[in-house]
């Protein structure tokens, strides 16, 4: 029997990953869902998964935070993420912080999420081919310079939060901050990226693959 934890807000994926794992595989398939990052940390420090499968988009979450949380449960346990962001620096982020694949969630490609599972529990890396031009095309040309690649760790967080329009108020509250310290971080990154508005900010995200 395999186990997957799903950690996901969207109504109905879950249904609609167990209906598709089960037409593709042989053993029995058991999706547990959470809707956030507290409730599936409860669940990896209590249960025993093949698994874990994270959508990106899930709202008032330190992402960044919980895949490290849940790497340091298992240095083996293999992590997939999955969204609608295709943006380089953003996704070597969640890499480095812990997850084995990432999967580029365009027009609601349940079957990529089901090849790249297969993928990483084999003990392989999974990225999606959209992701893996531009990686190369880096390599190869390194087009244009990063600047997101100077953000700390914190600051990036924070920068992932303001790109989605979310208040000072909530991201102070998911990353257990002042506000006035959210204040002074959006101050630092607009000075880091050489930018001086929320706009700049997001169309230095290319923020339309966010929704």
């Amino acid at each position: 029997m395999q186990r997957i934890l799903l950690i996901d807000n969207d109504p109905g994926m879950d249904s609609n990953l167990k209906k598709l794992f089960e037409e593709h595989q042989q053993e029995k398939v058991v999706i547990e869902n959470v809707e956030n990052a507290a409730e599936g940390l409860k669940k990896v420090a209590n249960d025993s998964y093949n698994i874990i499968i994270v959508n990106l988009a899930v709202p008032n979450t330190d992402m960044l935070g919980l895949i490290k949380r849940l790497r340091a449960y298992s240095q083996t346990l293999p992590i997939l993420a999955y969204s609608k962001i295709l943006e380089y620096t953003l996704i070597k982020r969640y890499f480095t912080s812990g997850v084995k694949g990432y999967c580029f969630y365009k027009r609601d490609d349940l079957d990529e999420i089901l090849r790249a599972s297969q993928t990483i529990a084999s003990g392989k890396w999974y990225i999606s081919q959209e992701m893996i031009e531009l990686i190369v095309e880096d390599a190869l040309f390194n087009k244009k310079t990063d600047r997101l690649e100077s953000l700390s760790e914190r600051e990036f967080e924070i920068f992932s939060h303001l790109v989605k329009d979310e208040s000072p108020a909530t991201i102070a509250e998911i990353l257990s901050l002042h506000t006035s310290a959210i204040a002074l971080y959006k101050s630092r990154i607009m000075d880091k990226l050489m930018i001086s508005s929320l706009v700049e900010m997001k169309n230095l995200m290319k923020v339309s693959v966010l929704s």
